[in-house]
């Protein structure tokens, strides 16, 4: 390891250098296990919600790691397309594409020896999921359009606000690839469960916009005691946005709650929170409807499958999830079945039933 703990992390918990501020019993837990997983290769998942400071824990475990001194590469992964997720991850060659005017290294390559971040990784596509776990099973690659096979030597965290073990039942996501970037889980903890942390980094947000802008704005006591009630479902981002609006808007030198837009009743977090859980409750609903109706349709099979008939075990899977799990599972029926909690006979027959051809690779 590059440097002693010592070193690299301050006994107070305060990582206002990483970009990382605050003292809670929630935040210690997780720096207390980010401390442990520097020290080795290990691939890192760091799952959260949206905000809670994903990108920056890769950036001081690769900090506190024996690969410091090597590059510390990222890239975010949600809405690009499979093609240009491949070049930007892999490189290409001159001329393998229109507009491939040359020869361009991808974030591996650039990454080698140190520690690449790959943000929103649930977002990827079934077709790259399959790329991507051939480079992480081999360490090997080539380039868009090239023929020579690269060696590279990453250590590989993920992250994702997104359920992964849903995604995996649903045949979304595979699940050779999440158990092969899921080795070591940190779950990062949300504002509002890190007492006593927002202060701390009102302060040091309000301290950053003084210096950018000139000013010496300070908190009221009071203006620190409304903050600490809110629950802020964006997490640091939306927290940071508050301050700088606040701050940029503020009549004198003190800010002071009315100076807040919550107390001015312009604050748009209630009604974010409140869309978000409408959108759960309803998403909750339909799964119940799901349910019901496959455990219907279940019932109905067992009546017309009965033992001593051609198919004794109840069900014919429905033909869009099963499409889905036989292409993440590599059209292995074996594989489908687990992803579907399914036996290999009914994966073979709904395949039959729905006219579905196997694929051969």
């Amino acid at each position: 390891m590059a440097g002693s703990d010592d070193e690299k992390v301050p006994k107070s918990g305060l990582w206002s250098g990483a970009e990382i501020v605050g003292e809670s019993a929630a935040l210690k837990e997780v720096f207390e296990i980010a401390k442990v997983v520097a020290s080795t290769n290990s691939p890192v998942l760091l799952r959260g919600e949206s905000g809670t400071g994903k990108e920056f824990f890769a950036k001081l475990i690769h900090d506190c790691s024996s690969r410091s001194e090597k590059p510390f590469v990222k890239l975010n992964c949600a809405a690009l397309s499979t093609g240009v997720l491949e070049s930007e991850l892999f490189g290409h060659e001159k001329g393998s594409f229109t507009g491939a005017a040359s020869q361009r290294a991808g974030r591996f390559e650039l990454a080698n020896g140190g520690t690449l971040l790959l943000d929103e990784i649930g977002e990827i596509s079934a077709e790259f999921q399959a790329k991507l776990l051939r480079v992480l099973q081999e360490g090997e690659l080539e380039r868009v359009g090239g023929m020579r096979t690269l060696k590279v030597n990453v250590r590989l965290v993920c992250a994702t606000n997104k359920d992964l073990e849903t995604a995996v039942a649903a045949g979304e996501f595979r699940a050779d690839l999440y158990y092969r970037i899921n080795v070591v889980p940190i779950t990062l903890p949300p504002l509002r469960q890190r007492d006593g942390d927002i202060p701390r980094l009102a302060e040091e947000f309000l301290q950053r916009f003084n210096k950018e802008n000139g000013r010496s704005l300070n908190f009221a006591p009071s203006a620190l005691d409304i903050l600490s009630k809110c629950e802020f479902p964006g997490n640091i981002r939306e927290l940071q946005n508050c301050i700088q609006r606040t701050a940029t808007l503020a009549r004198s030198t003190v800010i002071v709650p009315p100076d807040f837009a919550c107390e001015q009743g312009r604050c748009y977090s209630p009604l974010l929170k409140k869309a978000v859980a409408d959108r759960n409750s309803r998403g909750a609903i339909h799964a119940f409807a799901r349910d019901e109706t496959v455990s219907m349709e279940q019932s109905t099979d067992a009546v017309a499958f009965a033992p001593g008939t051609a198919m004794g075990q109840s069900g014919l899977i429905d033909r869009e999830r099963l499409e889905q799990a036989m292409a993440t599972a590599g059209w292995v029926q074996a594989k489908a079945a687990r992803l579907l909690g399914r036996t290999p006979r009914q994966v073979g027959y709904s395949l039959r039933r729905h006219g579905i051809k196997r694929k051969i690779f």
